[in-house]
């Protein structure tokens, strides 16, 4: 919605990360589920390349951009 009222002069875009890798002195007290969810992604998230990709290219908008190392391959909504 916003990103049809605010073209084209505003760009709309959202990424939606995944699962992220906590801080070592942290993970020690990462409860079992949280740690369970880490290790089911096919590779680390990485959001820095998605968000700039976004940045940079002015023909994207209205994008929600899943960036979740492929965790979500293969579901069905």
């Amino acid at each position: 919605m916003f990103a049809v009222e605010l073209a084209p002069k505003v760009r709309v875009n959202a990424v939606l990360p995944g699962p992220v890798l906590l801080p070592k002195r942290l993970s020690r007290r990462t409860p079992p589920r949280i740690a369970g969810t880490l290790s089911v992604a096919p590779a680390a998230p990485k959001t820095s390349p998605a968000v700039a990709a976004l940045l940079e290219n002015d023909f994207i908008t209205g994008v929600c951009l899943p960036v979740d190392g492929g965790r979500t391959l293969g579901e069905t909504g």
